[in-house]
């Protein structure tokens, strides 16, 4: 008996199954690597940042820089950090210059961000954690760091 015709039949099944499979095994085999942030304690501050408006008063930003280390644990995979920014935030512009963390490196990255809304109190030290986005927008929370303020000092009459 000749059963060619149930080949012919059944290709079209095969064929979608397979595609399902192999962006399953995609999707397993590219697990989201752990990401690894060593701030430098001494350079991590925050102030304010002002952009004029035509016809009316300066909006401000929160803006906050920091240098770290930075690593991740995948074997295999680059990470490219493309976005930066405060937890409770957005960014408002774009202050990251995208670097890679390629396997088995550690980099010494600045990364600044100017954001809304405000998330610490002006003239004080903010500690939250900051947010970093990956190639395939993948996010990654850092620890809690604290942030010194380095911008004007308010005049205040005893």
């Amino acid at each position: 008996m000749n059963l060619g015709w149930l080949k012919d039949l059944t290709k079209p099944f095969s064929t979608t199954l397979n595609a399902v499979a192999e962006r399953l095994a995609l999707r397993i085999g590219r697990r989201k690597p752990n990401l690894y942030v060593h701030f430098d304690p001494v350079q991590t501050v925050w102030c304010i940042a002002q952009s004029a408006q035509r016809g009316g008063s300066p909006v401000e930003y929160m803006h906050v820089v920091f240098w770290a280390d930075l690593n991740h644990d995948d074997p295999k995979q680059t990470l490219v950090i493309v976005n930066a920014y405060p937890e409770g935030t957005q960014p408002e512009m774009e202050t990251i210059s995208k670097f890679s963390i390629p396997p088995g490196s550690i980099v010494h990255e600045q990364l600044s961000a100017i954001v809304l809304p405000f998330v610490a109190k002006k003239g004080e030290p903010w500690i939250g954690k900051f947010i970093l986005v990956d190639q395939f927008d993948r996010t990654y929370k850092t620890k809690k760091i604290k942030f010194k303020w380095v911008g004007p000092v308010e005049n205040r009459v005893p």
